[in-house]
């Protein structure tokens, strides 16, 4: 086949793609336009319900938020549950049936083609794609009081009203939530975005539906990741800097290897093991001190909410 037709067939198949993808994006914005807070956008998870960023929301909304597509029109919708230290939210629709996406198991890869969907720059921009390729994985980007833990970064553009739509992969499948853009330095854009993994979307959204909010548990220390030399080549752990109990079997200094059996390399897999499940028990981490291996139990406890942030000083 020769090139040409490679690349025809190429954008046949895009353009089915999106054909498929934009009926299940919405815009979201709030039910006074005049409110500060610009229009942002959504994806819908399952038959009623839509995934967003926690930061689209009017700051302390329990009210309702408008919800617009192109097939459906302008509706309301409830917030079924939101999570402000990984910016996801959940919007629920009374009386409607949408055709979902699925959140795909397999994390991102550097390289793979991906398509970024949403209402750029103000709701006349509805159903904007940008087409581009994950750039780099596991980046760590502040918002607020928040530093999100394992982001995607990509170069399909994301603006300010991107945020809370889709990170779409080639078979149609999420691999991320949208939420920012790296702001271009003398205008214009600056063509790297960031968005919440799919594996952070699995953990984190049905909680949500199920309680309306995340708790999770903490053992009580500040952490830093740190590369090891190991046989096999360099290894990433994670590295205790601070100890908040005087009473804890943890010290500065001690290297975490695993937790209950699970071996520990990135922060995110520390996070999602101290989940609601977690508090109240005790955990058994093997740890690695002045060069020997060591197991202690430790005691996971509620962990206190952070105090929010008004999203509309969060920016895309």
């Amino acid at each position: 086949m020769s090139r040409t037709s490679l690349l025809a067939q190429l954008n046949l198949e895009l353009q089915v793609l999106i054909k498929e993808c934009l009926p299940k994006t919405c815009t979201i914005f709030p039910m006074h336009r005049a409110q500060r807070l610009g229009n942002g956008s959504g994806w819908f998870y399952g038959s009623d319900l839509i995934v967003t960023n926690n930061h689209n929301l009017p700051y302390g909304a329990e009210s309702e938020i408008m919800v617009r597509t192109a097939q459906l029109g302008e509706f309301r919708a409830s917030v079924r549950g939101c999570d402000p230290e990984t910016d996801l939210a959940v919007l629920h629709a009374t009386g409607l049936k949408f055709d979902p996406f699925s959140v795909r198991d397999a994390p991102a890869q550097i390289g793979e083609l991906c398509l970024a969907i949403g209402t750029p720059l103000g709701e006349r921009n509805q159903d904007s794609v940008s087409f581009g390729v994950v750039s780099g994985l596991g980046r760590q980007v502040y918002m607020g009081n928040f530093k999100h833990e394992e982001s995607i970064q990509t170069d399909a553009l994301i603006n300010r009203g991107n945020s809370g739509g889709p990170l779409v992969d080639v078979t149609g499948q999420v691999i991320g939530v949208n939420f920012a853009g790296a702001p271009a330095r003398e205008g214009g854009s600056s063509g790297i975005g960031y968005a919440i993994p799919s594996e952070v979307v699995r953990d984190i959204v049905p909680e949500l539906i199920e309680h309306g909010s995340v708790a999770r548990a903490t053992i009580g220390i500040s952490i830093t990741a740190r590369s090891l030399k190991t046989e096999s080549g360099i290894d990433s752990r994670l590295q205790v800097v601070k100890v908040s109990n005087p009473d804890s079997s943890l010290k500065q200094g001690d290297i975490i290897m695993s937790v209950n059996g699970q071996a520990i390399h990135r922060r995110y897999q520390l996070m999602r093991l101290l989940n609601r499940r977690a508090i109240g028990t005790s955990l058994t981490l093997e740890i690695q001190r002045s060069g020997s291996v060591l197991k202690v139990d430790v005691s996971a406890v509620a962990k206190p909410p952070r105090p929010p942030v008004d999203p509309a000083d969060s920016s895309d």
